[in-house]
C-alpha cells in the first residue's frame, strides 16, 4: 500500500475514533446526569415514605378516638334509655 493510502485509512480511523469519543462523552453525560435524576428520586421516595408512616400514625389515632367517642356515645344513650319513664 502506498503511503498515502495509509494516510487516508489511518485518517479515516481517527476520524472514527473522534466520532466514537464524542458519542461516548455524550452517554457518559447522559448516564451522569440519568445517576442525579435517580438520586433525587430516591429522595423524594424516602420523604414520601416517611410522610406516609407519620400519616397512618395519625390516621390510627383518629381511627382510635373516633371508637371511643363511639362508645361514649353508646354508653350515653344507653344511660339516657334506662333513665326514661317506662311509658315513654
Amino acid at each position: 500500500m502506498p503511503d498515502e493510502e495509509l494516510e487516508a485509512a489511518a485518517e479515516g480511523m481517527a476520524e472514527d475514533a473522534v466520532e466514537r469519543g464524542v458519542a461516548a462523552s455524550a452517554l457518559h453525560d447522559d448516564a451522569v446526569e440519568k445517576a442525579v435524576e435517580a438520586e433525587a428520586l430516591y429522595a423524594a421516595a424516602d420523604e414520601l415514605a416517611a410522610e406516609a408512616v407519620v400519616e397512618e400514625v395519625v390516621a390510627e389515632d383518629l381511627a382510635a378516638d373516633a371508637v371511643a367517642e363511639a362508645e361514649i356515645a353508646v354508653a350515653a344513650s344507653e344511660a339516657a334509655e334506662s333513665e326514661a319513664p317506662a311509658g315513654e
